[in-house]
């Protein structure tokens, strides 16, 4: 037994344990949210995309692919779709259990997965035990709990992220490893700093001018780009340049060219305010390194002792890297980094950071990996993504705006206030990390920071990968409070750059691991900083991801303040009670989702659709309705009340009966 303790994959075999024993009981709890029947029927369609017999017997139609909602679902990516929907008929042939509850155990698996990756990744600068219990602090975050089962968008993503993430820092590794900086005589050196000098004083000439240009003559620009695209809109359809305008603007039979100038010119604006302050940019080093050459060598070194070499320009190829070295990682991240983006379109964003962190090595490493690395990506994602195959760049270029401009709104409830997801304050998405997260994890982040810091200074760690760790988090984060896009259910959307935070609570349990020394005191101390969220995770079941904190006054502090059960899963257990409770023949409105709420009614319940503007219920009839946003508040606030569920002093969804 003492063996197995010491072994250094305990940790991670007792994390995978703990994750199987505490979720494989309850898979079948969890009701179904508010996307997932049209979700289901899409990954169960889609596979006819990859049908040959219909291609063959001429009865092939792509748009039958894309399931009921084509118009909804055929721009997401069905990359975790393809992967899980085998896994979900396997489990159903040997269990005959529920397809809804399959998918259920099988995204818990896929976020039992990514706490393991997670382990795999702070292992790059913490011990296994410290690993271990930032692993298992994400695994108890009943926010990402109650995701991992009823969410089959985000926390996919969030879990191929991770893996695309690992798998490009190894590959960074393989690059690396071995890679050296020439020994440079002073006059090599001096040679160096001057070529430097020269290059910063040239871009930031270029910049400046441009910059000059751009803003002085800004009124011309405007009417130039006018011009051009009035022009373009009244090019005739089969001209060179009507067909490129129509490939870019596939509505603009259906939009006044007005519209057209008017997002031109904003975009227009952005690049020039983008030029701007990327020339400020510029001029700050090349001011320096004109004015202050001295004092910049003299701060390099000192940054080059206490961080060791800095960054330099690799190279196309180097010497002593063998190609065989670096081929299969280099593949693999491809792969993960191409079912990533055929998740989410926002993939690339991993290739950008783990390149962010070969940048900041120095000595002579090879460019040519990440050749490979993008070849493959993006022909996975080709391959895994239907859509993009007609036009795979124009498409692609299509779902990444749409998915950026995010034109839905929806009312969203915050901190007391009903916003439209379009308007909300720049609060939001800082206000609910603070929220929704066990009140341990800010504490822990903030302390593996500064300790990441301080270690880095002393060339105590790796600092350049976990850089670009760090980047993962403050990057989308710094755009969705400065840009603020439209955002509704929670944070759901942006719940990929959680794994960084946790990242840092390792630095922080590896610090408190070394201060306390003994393991029993450690382990009672995690204990204590697990508890809050394990708390969460009973006491809510099965809505966990309703969770808030002490600091919002938990579930029930929050009620009427924040959402909670945002995605209508009580549905379940409310249409359980009321099965018992109406007789056969009785008529239930449903105000949203009243697809889910048929799914679990009795054979003779009578489900429909609630309209407020045409409201077609009548005495004696039923309406369910939901918390979300407020909405029961203003929809026959005076009828009975018949059945109502939810958790900690909060109400998720209730029946009232029509007087």
């Amino acid at each position: 037994m003492k063996p197995l303790l010491r072994h250094p994959n305990f940790p991670l075999l007792l994390l995978l344990l703990i994750g199987l024993a505490a979720g494989l009981p309850v898979y079948n709890d969890y009701g179904l949210s508010w996307d997932e029947p049209l979700f289901y029927e899409y990954a169960a369609a889609i596979r006819g995309a990859y049908s040959i017999q219909a291609r063959l017997d001429g009865t092939f139609d792509m748009e039958e692919a894309y399931g009921p909602s084509a118009a909804d679902h055929k721009t997401y990516g069905p990359a975790y779709l393809l992967l899980a929907q085998p896994l979900v008929d396997g489990l159903e042939a040997l269990t005959h259990a529920a397809q809804p509850d399959l998918w259920h155990l099988v995204n818990y698996l896929t976020f039992l997965a990514g706490a393991l990756l997670l382990y795999i990744l702070c292992r790059r600068w913490v011990s296994p035990w410290a690993a271990f219990g930032a692993g298992l602090l994400f695994l108890t975050q009943p926010v990402l709990w109650g995701h991992a089962w009823i969410n089959p968008k985000d926390m996919p993503f969030l879990v191929f992220f991770l893996a695309a993430m690992l798998s490009g820092l190894r590959l960074v590794d393989t690059l690396t490893c071995g890679a050296t900086s020439p020994q440079l005589s002073a006059e090599a050196v001096e040679r160096r700093w001057q070529r430097r000098r020269r290059g910063w004083q040239v871009a930031g000439v270029v910049l400046v001018a441009l910059a000059l240009i751009a803003v002085v003559f800004w009124g011309q620009w405007q009417a130039l780009f006018s011009s051009m695209i009035e022009k373009a809109y009244q090019a005739p359809q089969d001209s060179p340049l009507g067909r490129l305008f129509t490939r870019l603007a596939p509505y603009a039979g259906q939009i006044e060219v007005e519209a057209y100038i008017n997002k031109a010119l904003i975009w227009l604006n952005r690049l020039k305010l983008g030029l701007v302050g990327l020339a400020g940019l510029v001029a700050v080093p090349a001011l320096a390194l004109t004015f202050w050459l001295d004092g910049v060598r003299r701060l390099s070194d000192w940054l080059e002792k206490r961080l060791g070499p800095l960054p330099a320009w690799p190279g196309w190829w180097a010497k002593g890297i063998p190609a065989r070295r670096w081929l299969l990682p280099a593949l693999l991240a491809g792969i993960l980094g191409g079912l990533l983006t055929s998740i989410r379109v926002l993939g690339p964003l991993a290739g950008v950071l783990v390149a962010l962190s070969f940048l900041l090595y120095s000595g002579r490493r090879p460019w040519i990996g990440w050749v490979v690395y993008a070849l493959a990506g993006g022909l996975v994602c080709l391959a895994t993504w239907p859509y993009l195959w007609e036009a795979p760049l124009s498409r692609f270029i299509e779902v990444f705006r749409h998915m950026a401009s995010n034109p839905q709104s929806l009312p969203v409830l915050f901190n007391g206030t009903v916003y439209q997801s379009l308007n909300l304050p720049a609060s939001y998405l800082p206000g609910m990390l603070a929220l929704t997260l066990s009140e341990p994890v800010w504490l822990l982040f903030l302390g593996g920071l500064g300790t990441g810091v301080w270690r880095a200074f002393h060339r105590r760690l790796e600092w350049r990968d976990l850089l670009a760790v760090l980047a993962w988090f403050l990057l989308p984060f710094a755009y969705v409070v400065l840009r603020r896009p439209p955002i509704y259910d929670g944070y759901r959307h942006f719940m990929f750059i959680l794994p960084p935070v946790f990242v840092f609570t390792a630095l922080a349990f590896q610090a408190l691991f070394e201060w306390l020394r003994r393991r029993w005191v450690y382990g009672l101390l995690v204990a204590g900083i697990l508890l809050p969220g394990v708390i969460g995770l009973v006491s809510l079941h099965p809505y966990q991801y309703t969770y808030y904190n002490t600091l919002a006054g938990g579930t029930g502090g929050a009620f009427r303040r924040y959402e909670t059960d945002y995605w209508l899963t009580c549905y379940r257990e409310l249409m359980d009670e009321l099965n018992q409770s109406i007789p056969e023949g009785s008529t239930l409105f449903v105000y949203r989702q009243p697809l889910i709420a048929e799914t679990y009614a009795a054979p003779g319940i009578n489900v429909e659709r609630y309209d407020p503007d045409d409201d077609q219920t009548f005495p004696g009839s039923l309406l369910l309705l939901t918390t979300r946003a407020n909405v029961d508040l203003l929809n026959y606030p005076e009828a009975p009340e018949l059945l109502a569920v939810g958790r900690d002093g909060a109400i998720f969804c209730l029946v009232r009966e029509i007087p």
